[in-house]
């Protein structure tokens, strides 16, 4: 059942832990005065819609053309810029984003205050309810109805869990493009992220380095994937323990967070632009 007061206070609680994390500043956040924004008008929603988009906090880049994240490939929509022109689809009346997909790859967030519920879509065709030759017969526009939806407050609350427990997180891009921020997770599986909810406190991870293999064979491509995977999730590892480094949850510096992730993801680009030049030598010819 549909609670604006309900879906204001978990989209605040959500976005409060979201800025926590090294990547967006405090003052990213900002809450609507006692009654409400003033400046908004979407057309074609209902009553319902419009006060709900009144009353809910934003994240609001401090240059407007510079893009957040939430989530991977997930850009949070605020209301207050007139983001509604680059929403993908029309609505009904009483539904809105939450979040638009950056990209193909992306997720966007509707919610419905009818039913009082969010849908997960996901543009890629995963997660939905109905058999896939039904969803791909389905007009454009009408796909996202075909998504996993969930109780509002039940998703955020979900997905606020997943950032404290640093199941999810999200580090700033030293190149600001084409989104500000990266996201990792350190699950691969929607079981695995349950299981990290559970964890209790959070101790420091390690993973066993197998990069220096046994025997000097010509990789196949099966084992240059495996280790592409390796290092992948030793990244993830690092990029952990760094926030528990840092004091993370009750006691964390944030600043002194931020900058060492920043260096990190600095020589991690590095380091994956010499293994594209080493993969593919000629590239560099064309630069």
């Amino acid at each position: 059942m549909y609670s604006r007061d309900k879906t204001v206070n978990a989209v605040l609680r959500f976005y409060q832990t979201v800025i926590r994390h090294p990547y967006l500043n405090n003052s990213t956040l900002i809450v609507p005065p006692v009654n409400g924004w003033t400046s908004i008008n979407i057309e074609g929603k209902n009553g319902t819609v419009l006060d709900l988009l009144c009353h809910l906090p934003y994240l609001r880049s401090e240059n407007a053309f510079e893009e957040l994240i939430i989530y991977w490939e997930s850009i949070p929509v605020c209301y207050l810029d007139n983001q509604d022109r680059l929403l993908s689809y029309p609505l009904p009346a009483h539904c809105i984003y939450l979040a638009r997909a950056e990209s193909y790859l992306g997720t966007s967030l509707i919610l419905d205050t009818n039913e009082g519920t969010i849908t997960e879509f996901y543009h890629t065709g995963s997660h939905i309810t109905v058999p896939y030759e039904e969803y791909e017969a389905l007009p454009e526009a009408e796909k996202w109805k075909a998504h996993r939806m969930r109780p509002t407050t039940e998703l955020l609350d979900n997905w606020t869990q997943r950032y404290e427990k640093l199941v999810w997180m999200l580090v700033p891009n030293p190149i600001r493009q084409p989104v500000t921020g990266r996201f990792y997770s350190r699950a691969v599986s929607s079981a695995e992220e349950e299981l990290l909810v559970q964890q209790g406190q959070l101790e420091p991870w390690h993973v066993q380095d197998d990069s220096s293999s046994n025997d000097n064979r010509e990789e196949s491509e099966d084992d240059r994937e495996q280790h592409k995977r390796e290092r992948k999730r030793k990244y993830v590892v690092d990029v952990y323990n760094i926030y528990l480094c840092h004091g993370w949850p009750d006691h964390f510096d944030k600043e002194r967070c931020k900058t060492e992730l920043l260096e990190l993801e600095k020589r991690k680009d590095v380091d994956t632009k010499r293994q594209l030049a080493e993969a593919n030598p000629d590239a560099a010819l064309f630069d």
